[in-house]
């Protein structure tokens, strides 16, 4: 979990970086896009309305001369009209102050101011008199240095500029030369931090399945270690014990003393109990491994409780209990008879065991849709709350079992019930007894093998 984590904020690490450096590029790059942009477009207005603004200095000038040649009164009337459309031209420069700066638009202001006041004064003094001659001389001495000044003033700031156009021009070349050089930068970053990467995950990785694998061949060598076990439990040690329940049984023929019938009958008893641990080891280990056939075949449920009455009837009278049969039995089921029976040889057995005298174990079998449902209940003391979630689990024991017991009678339950595609469970309350149910699929319907 440790690794995945680290492996995941890795990725993200790179993914972040690669995705940072190329978006910071993507970004810079408009940037240094829009500014050119404005700059050309603050260019082109301006040289738009300082061309127009020359313009209209130039019809304030000839609208002024053509007045003083004329003395024509419309002449004079355009005259004022092209002093209109500079002042308008000033203002709308004068907004561009704060980005041209003062000292240009000053300068173009005081030019221009200066050049119309010179043609307002000679379009005055060619108003108070009918010679225009008297008017040209102060005409020419007064305008020309007037205009000269005017033509500076624009000269200078057409030519500035320029130079801010060409100095945004070139910072946006050096941008876009140095692009390829981010670019490449940022796919190296991108390789470099890819390849470490991949070689943290590869080590990583062989050390994870170096660990995998050392813990395989340790589970490995637990189990042949277990199955050995079993086959020398199944085979050094049913021998004996054979040999035991048979001398135990050829004495009992011959030995008449009380007591030592006892001995003996103790000592079946013990031998008996150590083949029945030894049959579950060998069902877990089948179990586990896989190798438990099972024998299928329709099994009349009247036969699998006729079965089990057979075996613990006795059982039953010796400890003053009624195991009763319910006689509505429902069919039959699909599965192995043998290991149906060792079933519900357990669950009987569990009942008589935890039934105090006086009470009653009950089987009963219906049918509910293509499955019989199989009870077994019992007037205990019922299971615990906190035990019953853990009952069908391998080698648990609950606080109601005694010595000698593995745990393992209900796991093997479920699990010949689970090869069967069946279910197992119980419902119990405390103080009112238990029903330990299993559900076979009945063998009145077409069945597929999984």
């Amino acid at each position: 979990m440790q690794f995945r984590r680290q492996l995941v904020i890795g990725h993200s690490a790179l993914l972040f970086v690669t995705t940072m450096i190329g978006a910071t590029a993507m970004i810079a790059m408009h940037v240094a896009s829009v500014r050119l942009e404005r700059v050309a477009g603050d260019l082109a207005a301006d040289m738009i309305a300082i061309e127009r603004l020359r313009f209209q200095a130039e019809q304030v000038v000839a609208t002024s001369r053509g007045y003083l040649l004329t003395g024509d009164p419309h002449t004079l009337e355009r005259f004022e009209d092209a002093v209109t459309r500079v002042d308008s031209s000033l203002a709308t420069l004068e907004h561009r102050r704060a980005d041209v700066g003062d000292d240009d638009i000053t300068r173009i202001d005081d030019a221009t101011r200066t050049y119309v006041a010179a043609a307002r004064r000679a379009a005055e003094r060619r108003t108070k008199t009918d010679d225009p001659r008297d008017v040209v001389p102060f005409f020419e001495t007064t305008l020309a240095p007037a205009r000269d000044r005017f033509e500076s003033a624009v000269t200078g700031f057409v030519q500035r500029e320029q130079s801010v156009f060409e100095q945004a021009c070139g910072q946006a070349r050096d941008f876009a030369d140095r692009t390829p050089k981010i670019i490449g930068a940022t796919t190296a970053l991108a390789i470099a931090l890819g390849i470490a990467l991949a070689w943290l995950s590869i080590r990583k990785l062989n050390a994870h399945y170096a660990r995998e694998r050392e813990a395989t061949i340790a589970a490995r060598r637990a189990a042949d270690a277990r199955d050995e076990m079993i086959a020398v439990v199944s085979h050094d040690l049913r021998s004996p014990l054979a040999a035991i329940s048979l001398g135990a049984t050829l004495l009992d023929t011959t030995i008449v003393d009380a007591p030592a019938r006892k001995q003996l009958a103790m000592i079946r008893r013990a031998s008996e109990h150590m083949e029945h641990l030894i049959g579950e080891l060998l069902d877990v280990a089948q179990l586990e491994n896989g190798t438990l056939e099972l024998q299928s075949a329709p099994c009349a449920v009247a036969s699998l409780f006729d079965a089990v009455r057979s075996l613990f009837d006795a059982r039953a009278t010796q400890g003053d209990l009624e195991l009763t049969i319910d006689p509505d039995q429902a069919g039959s089921v699909l599965g192995d008879r043998d290991r149906l029976v060792q079933v519900l040889s357990n669950l009987v057995g569990n009942a008589l065991k935890f039934t105090p005298p006086g009470g009653r174990v009950m089987l009963a079998a219906r049918c509910e849709g293509g499955e019989v449902r199989i009870a077994v209940t019992d007037t205990g003391p019922g299971v615990p709350a906190a035990d019953a979630p853990h009952l069908f689990e391998r080698y648990w024991q609950g606080r109601r079992h005694g010595r000698g017991s593995l745990g393992l009678g209900l796991y093997i339950c479920k699990k010949i019930v689970d090869a069967h595609h069946g279910r197992i469970g119980v419902e119990t309350r405390p103080g009112g007894g238990s029903t330990f149910w299993l559900a076979i699929p009945s063998a009145s319907l077409p069945h597929t093998t999984s």
